[in-house]
């Protein structure tokens, strides 16, 4: 019986692995079309505004444009948490020792005194 568990739960982080590399991918393309999208829709506004000053009616198509990408972009903004990341499943990541002694490393000796402080009280 606890093979078959073990078989299931070596299954199931599989899978979660899987559905946190997608979800990796996607929250790096949020991270690049957000800032992108509302670059391009500032540019777009600034043309529409120009077109609309000089009574072209061609602009409100661009100031509209400018609606729809600012809009798309809110929403990434809002759906950009990464839920996989939130409960600590990290893909592509070697599973680190927590509390491991640093002794003799560049990290003692950057915190200035503590690390002297704690090998002098042992």
């Amino acid at each position: 019986m606890t093979e078959v568990d073990s078989k299931l739960s070596k299954e199931e982080r599989r899978k979660a692995m899987e559905e946190a590399e997608k979800a990796e991918f996607w929250q790096s393309v949020k991270a690049l079309y957000i800032p992108f999208s509302l670059f391009i829709a500032c540019c777009i506004f600034a043309a529409g505004v120009f077109l609309v000053y000089y009574n072209e009616p061609a602009g409100w198509g661009f100031i509209g444009t400018t609606v729809v990408i600012a809009i798309s972009a809110f929403i990434a903004l809002f759906r950009f948490q990464n839920k996989f990341r939130a409960k600590g499943i990290i893909p592509n990541r070697e599973d680190e020792k927590i509390g491991t002694s640093t002794k003799g490393k560049a990290a003692d000796k950057v915190g200035g005194g503590a690390g002297v402080a704690e090998e002098q009280a042992q």
